[in-house]
């Protein structure tokens, strides 16, 4: 009863149809059906929108130390520039935007 009736705000990724929207939903959040009907929905001040907007940090990679396969889906151990190697960490393959590294380290490691 004391919980917020209301969460967000969240970006509208797709319209389905005329009544139905796909919410671009944060990860914590966790499995949630991202598809609404619009009746659920109510607009945001366009403010908190705009805040929302920016874009996470993205870190520069020194170095991919290793590979695997995790819940099948790879992942590369990612040395940070700027950071000891003891702050490597394990990123999923898609979140990695560093395609000359990775071409490097799969030629290094058959």
């Amino acid at each position: 009863k004391l919980s917020s009736k209301y969460v967000g705000p969240f970006l509208i990724e797709k319209i389905i149809n005329p009544v139905s929207v796909k919410l671009s939903l944060s990860a914590w959040l966790g499995r949630i059906h991202p598809v609404f009907h619009v009746s659920l929905l109510k607009p945001s001040p366009q403010d908190a929108m705009e805040e929302k907007n920016e874009l996470p940090n993205e870190y520069e990679i020194d170095k991919i130390l290793d590979s695997r396969v995790y819940r099948r889906q790879r992942q590369y151990l990612v040395r940070w520039k700027g950071y000891p190697e003891s702050e490597a960490s394990w990123v999923q393959a898609n979140n990695v935007h560093a395609d000359r590294l990775i071409k490097k380290f799969h030629t290094n490691n058959p």
